[in-house]
């Protein structure tokens, strides 16, 4: 519980100074900066949250799975950036996932207010793959990207653990 409350907090108020803008824009290559940007403020501090757990395991995996870990975890949720979502939203979904599917299903295909918040926390992950892709990203990061919450392997196992303790 106290954990939801803290991040309920960090949603409304979040906290960012430039050194860690300069952080994530120099893990990323400079055609994912405007992806990390247009994320809202509380995804991009999430995103870095994410990106900052992960700085344990760069000794135990290669350089190269280690920066696309990274650079999935700065952009996990960029997809987002493709809607607009609201508080209540967030709120809204939070609540929906102690919920049986079929009542989800049912409402994200409905043409009701609460549709786009079910869809966005749906599709995100395809959406920001697909974001990821037209920025030029490499098929290891997109991947990680898709599958952050539905994960099929060890890295994205790795993203989707990092993902769930923010």
């Amino acid at each position: 519980m106290l954990y939801r409350v803290h991040q309920f907090i960090q949603a409304i108020f979040p906290k960012i100074d430039s050194l860690e803008i300069t952080w994530a824009l120099d893990n990323l290559p400079p055609d994912a900066h405007s992806l990390f940007l247009k994320q809202s403020l509380s995804e991009q501090r999430h995103a870095l949250d994410v990106a900052r757990s992960l700085m344990k395991e760069k000794s135990v995996l290669t350089l190269s799975d280690f920066h696309n870990l990274l650079a999935a975890a700065l952009l996990h949720d960029c997809g987002k950036s493709n809607v607009t979502t609201r508080l209540w939203h967030r709120v809204f979904i939070v609540l929906m996932q102690k919920l049986p599917t079929y009542i989800w299903s049912r409402l994200e295909r409905s043409h009701t207010i609460f549709a786009t918040p079910l869809q966005t926390a749906s599709q995100h992950a395809i959406w920001g793959s697909t974001l990821a892709q037209g920025a030029g990203l490499n098929s290891i990061i997109c991947l990680l990207i898709c599958e952050h919450h539905s994960p099929k392997t060890e890295l994205g196992r790795i993203l989707a653990n990092a993902d769930n303790m923010h």
